[in-house]
């Protein structure tokens, strides 16, 4: 099922509180179709194609569209809060945008929501027709999406779901010669017919490496090589991930130890995974152990994840936000000896819980790729 109808009110009434109490007239909240700027207006409007979407502190928000959209029989199913939105057909979205906040400005702030998603053209109109009063608002929804609902968590189950599905394919499936072209294929495949819209997958099919591409390269499937690959479908718009190192055949002695380095970081990390834990913390747990090994961890850790494969924040040593229950992080510490040589990278994704932490995929990584 959808998103429901109660859980889309609920959303668009914690906006707008906030949006209030904090002195906005109104919020214009901006997104694109992509895996790390689709979040906030698919929070809105159930669509992920991203758009345009002006919100005051009465009535629906409004949601801009192309011309002749309105009596798309399809519509329902690409927006899923259609019911709930003032759909407004425009050709020129610029002047629409101007047009819709100048009706509810009345001279405080107006909140920009996905500020690196605004056209020049259109933050330079902003600025000329309503100066100082523009300011970031993406706070707002960061504070609401950053906690997730009983809905948004059982939409993230279902996506682990998948990923584990996909990883299950991958090791029957994968054999020397194999390209990347043809993995990716049979991951996204998986995918879509498991019901996903879209997913953000990262491969790596050369040599025992982790020199991971956004997309399929020529790269092939070595017999003592592995497949990189992070996994992450997106059900019903939210994403899981389960990263993965596998071996083609069996492990290189060095690489063996980098997945056991891994598996050593995961099992620290779950000791500190609970409410009140510092994400610096959580960080340094997971890079130190790396370096026990022998190794580096030279990438970002982890990140929180749901509507946007990142959503908002990394795990890092300089972020000193606490966790708290209902946070969504997917982490993921990388294990190299020097760049662009030998590396792996695995992980799971974690629901934060009143006690401790909820691994969402099934998957036993450490049993089933080290015995």
């Amino acid at each position: 099922m959808a998103i429901s109808g109660p859980e889309y009110a609920r959303r668009h009434r914690a906006v707008r509180e906030l949006m209030v109490e904090d002195g906005f007239d109104c919020l214009l909240i901006i997104g694109t179709g992509d895996d790390f700027n689709r979040g906030n207006i698919r929070y809105l409007t159930g669509s992920g194609r991203g758009g345009c979407c002006i919100m005051g502190p009465e009535g629906p928000p409004a949601f801009l569209t192309d011309l002749n959209q309105r009596n798309n029989p399809k519509l329902p199913r690409m927006i899923e809060a259609l019911s709930r939105l003032e759909l407004k057909e425009t050709a020129d979205q610029n002047a629409t945008v101007l047009e819709e906040l100048s009706q509810r400005h009345t001279g405080n702030r107006i909140g920009l929501v996905g500020q690196g998603c605004i056209s020049v053209p259109l933050y330079l109109a902003l600025k000329d027709r309503f100066g100082e009063p523009l300011t970031d608002a993406s706070y707002i929804f960061e504070k609401l999406r950053e906690i997730k609902s009983p809905e948004e968590i059982e939409k993230t189950r279902e996506a682990a779901k998948i990923a584990d599905a996909v990883y299950s394919l991958l090791r029957k499936t994968i054999k020397p010669g194999m390209g990347e072209f043809e993995i990716y294929a049979l991951v996204k495949k998986t995918a879509y017919e498991m019901g996903c819209e879209y997913s953000f997958d990262l491969i790596d099919a050369a040599d025992s490496s982790m020199n991971m591409s956004f997309h399929p390269t020529a790269d092939r499937l070595e017999a003592d090589g592995t497949l990189f690959m992070e996994i992450t479908p997106a059900y019903q718009g939210y994403y899981a991930q389960l990263p993965v190192t596998l071996p083609v055949s069996t492990y290189r002695p060095r690489v063996r130890k980098m997945v056991q380095a891994w598996h050593a970081s995961d099992v620290a990390a779950r000791k500190v995974l609970r409410p009140g834990t510092r994400v610096s913390d959580l960080a340094t747990v997971l890079t130190e152990t790396v370096h026990s090994h022998g190794f580096v961890s030279p990438y970002r850790p982890g990140h929180s994840i749901g509507l946007d494969a990142l959503d908002f924040w990394s795990i890092t040593a300089d972020n000193h936000r606490l966790l708290q229950p209902g946070m969504v992080v997917a982490v993921h510490a990388s294990v190299i000896g020097e760049f662009g040589r030998e590396g792996c990278g695995m992980g799971y994704t974690y629901l934060i819980t009143e006690t401790g932490a909820e691994q969402l995929s099934k998957i036993d990584l450490a049993a089933d790729l080290l015995g």
